[in-house]
């Protein structure tokens, strides 16, 4: 029975020993390196026109400015190139009761571009900036904002007229017919301006 008891005592020891010798020698932190890859495919070069308010004018026999009130837009370049690019307005020659409006009416519209402000979630520091004063707007497109090389990036908000502020001036000849005025508007994106 000694002998029994002794290998019994000499298993647990030797067990005791094995498990102690773990505890005393700390296990080494392991590191292991992972990548994490993709491919980022370029998006498009995109823009949203405004709304434009419907106007009433009565004609007085003398040529008039009517002001009416242009909506938001957007403009969002996803191309990832950093090109740059323009955005340019162009106004179809207007029509008066669905016949071609006199001659002159067409001419004067004019849009005063407003400055572009990054969208929310949009971390680029430098927009598209917007052409500084009225633009006279014809079958001829014209510049509005321009986003030089390196800039633009990311989608960016122009805000609508609000309060006083019409952005759109139309004016109307002191000889124009009556009926219901129409001129569309072409927003484009484009390559940046020189």
């Amino acid at each position: 029975m000694h002998t029994f008891l002794h290998t019994r005592v000499t298993r647990v020891a030797a067990s005791l020993a094995v498990v102690s010798a773990f505890a005393v020698a700390p296990m080494a932190a392991q590191a292991a390196d992972t990548d994490a890859t993709g491919t980022l495919a370029a998006g498009s070069l995109t823009n949203v026109a405004p709304v434009i308010a419907p106007f009433n004018a009565t004609l007085t026999g003398l040529t008039q400015t009517v002001d009416t009130k242009v909506g938001a837009s957007s403009v969002t370049d996803a191309t990832g190139s950093g090109a740059g690019y323009s955005i340019t307005v162009a106004a179809s020659a207007p029509t008066v009761g669905g016949v071609p409006a006199a001659a002159g009416t067409g001419s004067t519209l004019t849009l005063t571009p407003v400055a572009a402000t990054a969208a929310a979630g949009n971390p680029a520091a430098v927009g598209p900036v917007a052409t500084t004063g009225a633009q006279a707007l014809s079958a001829v497109a014209t510049t509005v904002a321009n986003a030089a090389v390196g800039s633009g990036q990311g989608k960016w908000d122009f805000a609508a007229d609000a309060g006083a502020v019409s952005s759109l001036a139309v004016v109307i000849p002191g000889d124009a017919r009556a009926g219901a005025y129409s001129s569309t508007l072409t927003y484009t994106t484009a390559p940046p301006a020189a």
